[in-house]
């Protein structure tokens, strides 16, 4: 008889015992081999006992997705009926207790597995990444941060689900790519991964992550994305590498990357240094600010159909050390200690105070905007103090406009609105930035006085413009135009781009097709040239 009992006490000793039981029984039923099959690259084993099988299936069974094939072992033993009721309820149950095994490891290994995308979390990437340093040398590698461009439009323009298995396809041939015996990909979440690829495989790496067509089913449509990865990467050094140190320094060198609009950026002694120095923004802000290392740029707007400038956008920058630090990197650390409402001001004033110059040397100006962030709404003075600085360079309000970005919340809304129509009742002329990807933008223009929007960059900053975008930003247009409100696109940055706006009727814009942003005395020449122009 066989010893079922002994099999099963096996088994419940410890939940990955499944060749030590089948050891057990192994003899009595013939068992040269089982193996277990899954679409779920989870968990691939195979339990051999007799590597000199005929490989003939005895018996298979499938069980949550997971196919267990037992197989005759070398003698051709002949299975009488009850041998083959006995290896059916043997089966079933290294089934369930294998179907047992995976639901522990899988609770087990949560801490350090997406399994969304079946690639390791940041805990277990950077565990794996340790494991790799300690048995090849570091110095062989590169660390990767890699971020999908625009990928939040294609959540916008589809639905999540079909984000969701584009970010599952990216995911796949980035394991694909991965030699996991001596390499590692990771998943930080959402569009964001990471990977630590030997060094003579960059090149290679570098084209696939940069641009990964997949082909989606959007209701029943095969629709064609390419997947732009953007590319921070840091090549190791010394052997004696940190491991904590691969994603944070990867991720250093993508932002600047995605801050400068660059699709590849390698970690430099500079750009480090650059960010230790934004690590102490908070610290040095407002001595940074008094010292005057914070600058105005100008980015001019045009008319697309004839070239002239009939505007300008005022920017911060700031000058680190001699060389510019791109807004993106400090920014959001000025907004989230709410610091960001001093430099906003700052721009203001110094934009004011230009104007106010400009004009008394005789010059003719053009409207010029200056964006507010959304924090600075939390400074409950804001419009008073606006409202101050204009007089103060005795600026016309026609001459100002102040850049407001979409609202996200209800709440946020409401207190948009008050400024907004403060402005309005002062003459002072407001546009909506970012048009298109806020709170609600088609009550914006029902419900908001304003006099321009400028439509988000995402709607046009694609390798190709589908027939659905035409029709949401040709909308836009013409729903502004019989509200008697200016339209402008910003990020224009290729002449198709531009031919596309006129096409639809829009016939400003705003990019680094016309012009990137300039030093207050580049753009008073670029002005004056383009004014001799025209006349």
């Amino acid at each position: 008889m066989y010893d079922f009992s002994s099999f099963i006490e096996t088994l419940n000793k410890k939940p990955d015992s499944f060749k030590e039981a089948l050891d057990l029984v192994k003899d009595d039923f013939h068992i040269g081999k089982i193996e277990i099959k899954s679409n779920d690259s989870f968990e691939r084993l195979e339990y051999v006992f007799d590597n000199n099988y005929i490989k003939n299936v005895v018996m298979s069974y499938v069980h949550e997705g997971y196919e267990y094939s037992l197989y005759k072992n070398s003698d051709n033993h002949k299975y009488d009926e009850k041998e083959l009721k006995d290896i059916f309820v043997l089966i079933r149950m290294f089934g369930l207790y294998h179907n047992n095994y995976i639901l522990q490891r899988r609770e087990s290994d949560r801490e350090f597995f997406s399994h969304e995308v079946n690639l390791p979390n940041a805990k277990g990437y950077l565990k794996k990444v340790a494991t790799l340093i300690e048995v090849f040398k570091a110095s062989n590698y590169n660390s990767y941060y890699i971020n999908l461009k625009g990928f939040g439009f294609i959540n916008r323009l589809y639905n999540y689900q079909i984000g969701d298995s584009a970010i599952k396809y990216y995911a796949n041939k980035l394991k694909e790519f991965i030699d996991e015996s001596c390499e590692v990909a990771g998943h930080l979440g959402g569009d964001n991964f990471v990977a630590f690829v030997k060094k003579d495989r960059h090149d290679e790496f570098v084209k696939l992550v940069t641009n990964i067509r997949v082909d989606l089913n959007v209701n029943d449509n095969k629709v064609s994305i390419n997947l732009v990865g953007i590319v921070g990467y840091e090549g190791i050094e010394n052997d004696d590498y940190n491991y904590r140190s691969s994603i944070p320094n990867s991720a250093i060198a993508f932002q600047y990357a995605k801050a400068t609009k660059k699709p590849i950026v390698k970690l430099t002694p500079d750009l480090l240094g650059m960010f230790m120095s934004i690590k102490n923004i908070e610290h040095t802000f407002k001595d940074e600010l008094k010292s005057g290392n914070f600058v105005v740029y100008y980015q001019p707007k045009f008319d697309i159909e004839t070239g002239k400038i009939v505007g300008v956008e005022a920017l911060s920058r700031w000058i680190n050390n001699g060389k510019i630090v791109p807004p993106s990197m400090f920014i959001p650390v000025l907004e989230k200690n709410g610091d960001i409402v001093d430099l906003d001001l700052y721009v203001l004033e110094n934009l004011c105070k230009d104007i106010h110059n400009f004009r008394n040397l005789g010059n003719k100006i053009v409207p010029a905007s200056c964006n507010l962030s959304r924090k600075d709404f939390e400074c409950e003075d804001l419009e008073d103090r606006i409202i101050n600085i204009i007089r103060k360079y005795d600026v016309k309000t026609e001459d100002i406009v102040i850049e407001v970005t979409e609202t996200t919340t209800l709440e946020e809304n409401e207190r948009l609105a008050r400024f907004i129509n403060t402005m309005w009742k002062n003459g002072i002329l407001t546009s909506i930035d970012d048009f298109g990807i806020g709170y609600s933008s088609l009550s914006a223009l029902r419900d908001f006085k304003v006099n321009e929007i400028k439509i988000d960059r995402s709607f046009i900053n694609r390798d190709t413009i589908s027939e659905s975008d035409e029709i949401i930003i040709g909308s836009i247009i013409d729903m502004a135009k019989k509200l008697n409100v200016d339209v402008i696109c910003e990020g224009v940055e290729t002449k198709k781009q531009a031919d596309f706006l006129t096409k639809l009727g829009c016939f400003r814009a705003q990019g680094y097709y016309y012009s990137k942003p300039l030093p207050k005395l580049e753009f008073e020449d670029l002005l004056t040239r383009n004014r001799n122009k025209f006349k």
